[in-house]
């Protein structure tokens, strides 16, 4: 079933209020309020009646859920043994509907059942059954793999769903239907709908049947396809593809820079969202091939959301091969194995190797082709579960159309059996034109309201409605930020870009099935999404204050505050109004703590004694006893800006932790000026001993995991200066470090360092330059001597030479970036002055040719910064090897 679905139309359940025998009839919208626009009046009639179509008036009032799986159930020792254990109703007298299929149509046909008022002699039991124990939100399955949701959200388990209820949940497979209703009885007369068969051996004999079983994906389609490409439609698949794509990342990532390459076939709406979100997630680590036979994508779609997602595919590094079918696919025998793969064992069995995929043309003019790809992605074609059920004895009791769906009258009733209706995928009702109905979620949300509805009406010998689509409109997403939304009811209307992916977002908060549940999903969300979404707001009003004037290298006067008079301006980082306002260029946009889906490196945030810091585990640490190399380090930004949380540091720091195997602490020390220094080394202090006594002995990543006998300080810019004024601590008293402590290494990478004289090509400066250190300096620091200060200037006289010499570490590595205009000179100088200050440990020098000063966190990727971290994990891991 295709997993897009209109974005305001949803299964409505009426209100709590009594239904009086002599009022009119609710409709199969239940109790709703109307739209109050004057277009929506009228977008749906019965007949020449006018119905008002809109959005509930109130939220689900039922927490559904249900009661054990297989209460009532009778089974035998021995499937050989005795008659088949029949299924045992609680109540004789009350209607038995069972439900196949625990889909959209399934689900919430039942809780639509629940919802509605019974005579109590005429409340349905309803049973649910499906082969899974978990209610899947299918249109947000892409959002697994970028990491944007949690299982538990987009799918809960039936019992959770349907616990106050109730509905009776089975978890089984159908194997057979046995339909009797086709049959001509007494008028009035009572009588079963048939009975069904379950793979488990249990019969259940009913009153009234949905099929709602949807459609299974069509795999074996060509030689290969089943053996080697994986579909998209259910949990496993999805969680499949994830253990695949994490798999091919950790192989790339402890092995070579080899790009991984995925291939998509079909680009429907299924493999157009596949292929957005794995674009998103590889970036430039790999590539997406998209086959599409037909020369556009989604053809189906409305051209808004065409345009949208055709703009968002060209724009990333993804190849459309449009035209083209695939034939075959089979393994490239020259392919190398797994056997450098960084990978766990559960994850892949057996050797790792590439795809071929040949394809034909489907279009003249063009020449077959073949493609190689890491892993293969299948969204193409799909199957009815109905043709394989019919009893032997009789194949077509159920009527079908060539696709295997189940032929229905408009009430949603099978034809010939009128105790049965069918919805979904599952049934072939057409539109008033003749067309087939769509294979969509939205479809399935508006029978499932009307099978309900229906089979209410029947049970109380009332009217049953014909079914009406109502196309509300199309959604789909296009990675973490962007998706697409079309309305059908204002024409040329398109929503895109992160406005069409928030509201997507909140339709289909709004959609989950229970009130409950949709109260967990709208706060999960909302506490992933708040940090993210004020940080983007403050780079929206970044972007919006006017460049300074190059004459005065001041900020024009802002009508929005009166006091707009620049007093200090710190380019890049900051500027401070008179009125004390300080502004960050940018914001602080911020990314949580938790799971790395690249390189499995997991994080938490904590109070890090007197501060706090984003502590990072490797991959694996979990599981192993040997004990971890502890590294401490400290973001740049001018000590004005920055943070652990900050996307460029976070992800440095996964890296990190994941390529040395090493325990990251990243502290989150005050800035200033609201902060001044020395706040940020005694914060960054803070950090250092909590750490040093593993979480003053409370912490269980350090007490199960670190040997602090390798302890390591790093930092980058202002990071640096704090990591080297951090070791000198460490060697400043005897007991500076707990006992067992031994601090192995320092690395410093562009050093933030100054001094009144020049040094070096610093002569070249003109005066301006010493003039912007000592002001930026004193900006920072207010109480310090100057650029005489050996917090900035660690070798300015004997004393602080000696302190410097002092570092109690074995090795220390100080890292340069050629084009670093300013501080380049800087990290030299630092590197041969300590060497001649008479430390006596070994001092390393790297330099990283053609880039500029922390250039590594917007290019993490970049052959520059692959080196340079290449190079900090094998400084760490030649010191920190095990005494």
């Amino acid at each position: 079933m295709s997993c897009r679905a209109a974005p305001w139309g949803r299964p409505s359940l009426p209100g709590s209020r009594p239904f009086p025998g002599s009022a009119r009839q609710r409709g199969p919208c239940g109790g709703m309020n109307v739209w109050r626009n004057s277009i929506l009046k009228n977008l749906w009639r019965h007949g020449g009646t006018p119905m008002k179509f809109g959005l509930p008036s109130r939220l689900f009032r039922l927490m559904a859920s249900s009661s054990s799986g297989d209460g009532g159930f009778s089974r035998p020792t021995s499937t050989d043994e005795g008659p088949m254990p029949i299924y045992s109703w609680p109540d004789k007298q009350r209607p038995r509907v069972c439900i196949l299929g625990g889909g959209f149509g399934g689900l919430y046909t039942a809780l639509r059942l629940e919802s509605l008022v019974w005579p109590s002699d005429k409340k349905p039991q309803v049973m649910l059954v499906d082969q899974s124990d978990r209610f899947v939100f299918k249109p947000m399955l892409y959002e697994l793999l970028s990491g944007e949701v949690d299982v538990w959200e987009i799918a809960p388990s039936f019992t959770e769903l349907l616990k106050n209820t109730s509905v009776q949940f089975v978890k089984d497979s159908v194997k057979l239907l046995r339909p009797s209703d086709h049959y001509r009885r007494e008028s009035g007369g009572s009588s079963t709908g048939g009975v069904v068969h379950l793979e488990s051996g249990t019969v259940i004999e009913y009153d009234w049947l949905v099929l709602a079983l949807g459609a299974e994906a069509k795999i074996d389609v060509v030689p290969g396809s089943a053996e080697y490409a994986l579909p998209f439609t259910t949990l496993d698949d999805a969680l499949k593809v994830e253990s695949k794509l994490k798999m091919l990342e950790r192989r790339r990532f402890g092995k070579s820079p080899t790009a991984i390459q995925v291939a998509i076939v079909g680009l429907g709406y299924s493999g157009v969202e596949l292929a957005a979100t794995i674009s998103e997630r590889l970036k430039n680590t790999g590539s997406v091939q998209a086959i599409n036979v037909q020369t556009t994508i989604c053809p189906s779609a409305p051209p808004g959301n065409r345009d949208v997602a055709l703009k968002v595919l060209e724009s990333r590094n993804i190849q459309l091969i449009l035209g083209y079918f695939v034939s075959s696919i089979r393994e490239d025998s020259a392919s190398e194995d797994s056997s450098g793969m960084v990978t766990d064992a559960k994850e892949v069995n057996g050797d790792h190797k590439k795809l071929l995929l040949e394809l034909q043309p489907a279009q003249r003019g063009l020449q077959a082709q073949v493609l190689e790809a890491d892993m293969v992605l299948w969204t193409v074609g799909s199957t009815s579960q109905i043709p394989r059920l019919q009893p032997p004895d009789a194949p077509y009791i159920i009527p079908l159309n060539g696709r295997g769906q189940v032929e229905t009258e408009e009430t949603l009733q099978v034809k010939g059996h009128p105790r049965t209706f069918a919805i979904g995928d599952s049934a072939a009702l057409r539109d008033p034109s003749g067309k087939l109905l769509p294979a969509t979620a939205q479809v399935a949300f508006q029978q499932a309201d009307f099978a309900g509805w229906n089979l209410w009406a029947a049970i109380n010998d009332r009217p049953l409605l014909p079914f009406r689509f109502q196309n509300l409109g199309e959604m789909m997403t296009l990675g973490r930020s962007d998706a697409a939304i079309t309305a059908s009811f204002i024409d040329g209307l398109t929503l895109e870009g992160p406005l069409g992916h928030a509201a997507r977002k909140i339709v289909y908060c709004l959609r989950m099935p229970t009130d409950e549940h949709r109260v967990k999903v709208g706060i999960s969300w909302f506490t992933k999404t708040a940090v993210d979404s004020l940080a983007s707001l403050q780079n929206a009003v970044a972007n919006s204050f006017p460049p300074p004037d190059p004459a005065t290298n001041r900020s024009p006067p802002s009508a929005m505050d009166p006091d707009s008079e620049v007093v200090f301006d710190f380019q890049p980082y900051l500027c401070q109004y008179r009125s004390g306002r300080v502004f960050r260029p940018g914001g602080e946009p911020v990314v949580p703590a938790g799971t790395d889906p690249v390189t499995g490196v997991v994080s938490k945030d904590i109070h890090a004694g007197d501060a706090r810091a984003r502590v990072y585990l490797p991959p694996g640490a979990a599981v192993s006893t040997d004990k971890l190399p502890v590294v401490v380090y400290f973001h740049g930004g001018g000590f004005v800006t920055g943070s652990p949380a900050r996307p460029g540091t976070h992800a440095y720091l996964n890296d990190l932790v994941a390529k040395s195997g090493a325990i990251g602490v990243s502290v989150y020390y005050r800035l200033a000026p609201e902060n001044p220094l020395p706040a940020a080394y005694d914060d960054a202090w803070a950090g250092v001993r909590w750490a040093a006594t593993r979480g003053d002995g409370a912490d269980p990543w350090l007490l199960d995991h670190a040997d602090l006998s390798r302890l390591f300080l790093a930092g980058c810019s202002a990071g640096a200066n704090i990591a080297h004024n951090m070791a000198v601590r460490c060697g400043a008293t005897a007991d500076a470090l707990p006992e067992g402590v031994t601090l192995r290494g320092l690395v410093v990478v562009h050093p933030y360092f100054t001094g009144k004289e020049a040094v070096g090509a610093e002569t070249a400066f003109g005066p301006d330059v010493r003039e912007f250190f000592d002001r930026t300096w004193r900006f920072v620091f207010p109480e310090t001597s100057g650029l005489d200060d050996p917090r900035v200037n660690p070798f300015v006289d004997d004393a602080a030479r000696a302190a410097a010499a002092g570092i109690p570490c074995e090795r220390v590595l100080v890292c340069v970036a050629e084009q670093d205009v300013l501080l380049k000179e800087r990290g030299l100088w630092y590197y041969r002055e300590l060497k001649a200050s008479g430390y006596g440990g070994e001092v390393e020098l790297y330099e990283s040719k053609g880039v500029g000063h922390a250039f590594h966190f917007g290019m993490l990727d970049s052959d520059q910064a692959v080196e340079l971290q290449e190079r900090n994990v094998e400084f760490i891991k030649k010191c920190g090897s095990p005494a």
